[in-house]
């Protein structure tokens, strides 16, 4: 009869060891999930801040890129300048602090950039040259004439037929045809009346 008790117990105990170990199991999967979400935000942080400097970087370079062509051109016009004032090469380098090989590349720079811009002006105004102009497309399209009236306003065709083509009876296969008389023919003449000659 004492065994039964103390298997009871033994039976109790190892239930509630059970429960607690489930108990620390579950704070810790809470633990797990807590982490797994943490760093999948900084993972979403870290590209995003990732994209947004790159797209910043991308915006500074161009700024740089553009201040830096600017830039370069104004002292190329400098150096032309300073050449200009009827100096040599080399004494220009001593001046502005560079070398003979600088001065005479921002002298190229220079003239190419010149060139440049003479170039534009006349490749605008080829091309205003060769576009056709909105009027002398519309002077291009001839409209369709209208057709005559009459005094009574009535449309007229364009030909009509004459009285002797309308009597005139086309000959069959093989005979002549029958051309209608006309005034002044011979064939008029027999009823036509002389006037009175001269009186001898």
């Amino acid at each position: 009869m004492a065994e039964k008790p103390q298997r009871k117990s033994m039976a109790v105990l190892a239930k509630e060891t059970a429960r607690q170990k489930a108990a620390r199991f579950l704070e810790q999967e809470k633990d797990r999930l807590r982490i797994a979400e943490e760093a999948i935000l900084v993972q979403t942080e870290i590209d995003d801040f990732d994209k947004e400097t790159e797209r910043r970087v991308a915006k500074l370079r161009q700024e740089r890129n553009s201040q830096l062509v600017e830039k370069r051109q104004k002292l190329d016009a400098l150096v032309v300048e300073m050449l200009d004032t009827e100096i040599s090469a080399q004494e220009a380098s001593e001046r502005l602090g560079m070398l003979v090989g600088q001065v005479r590349a921002a002298k190229k720079s220079f003239e190419r950039t010149v060139a440049a811009l003479a170039e534009k002006p006349a490749d605008a105004a080829a091309a205003a040259a060769s576009a056709p102009t909105a009027d002398a497309s519309a002077d291009d399209v001839t409209a369709s004439p209208e057709p005559p009236t009459d005094e009574t306003g009535t449309e007229t065709s364009a030909a009509q037929p004459s009285p002797a083509a309308e009597t005139y009876d086309f000959p069959p296969p093989g005979g002549s045809p029958a051309v209608p008389a006309q005034e002044g023919s011979p064939e008029n003449l027999q009823d036509a009346t002389l006037p009175p000659g001269p009186t001898g």
